[in-house]
């Protein structure tokens, strides 16, 4: 997992504009890694939801920096817009197929 989030990680500062060295990248990325597989909150978001994640935050979000903090809340944002599909689909009944971001086994 570390060197697919090493990749991320370095696009994600080449979208950004940000020149930064490789150490620094493999820091961050080494850093990221065990918060992911450790902190709670990131149980059930799998590599390719991370990179999702990154994607759409660098697009949405004006001055974004490239740290810890930053990644948390691209990962827990990431993490609401799955949820809220998986809710949509379940509660309301809405065509999967029409639901941006869902994933049938979110909760399994």
């Amino acid at each position: 997992m570390k060197e697919k989030l090493y990749d991320i990680i370095s696009r994600t500062a080449i979208e950004l504009g940000h020149k930064t060295d490789g150490k620094t990248l493999a820091v961050l990325a080494k850093t990221f890694a065990y918060d992911l597989k450790t902190d709670k909150k990131f149980r059930r978001l799998t590599i390719e939801d991370v990179d999702t994640a990154f994607r759409l935050g660098v697009r949405n979000e004006q001055d974004a920096f490239l740290n810890i903090k930053t990644f948390y809340r691209w990962c827990l944002e990431h993490k609401r817009r799955l949820e809220y599909a998986y809710f949509e689909v379940h509660r309301y009944g809405v065509n999967p197929k029409l639901v941006p971001y869902y994933k049938q086994n979110l909760l399994k």
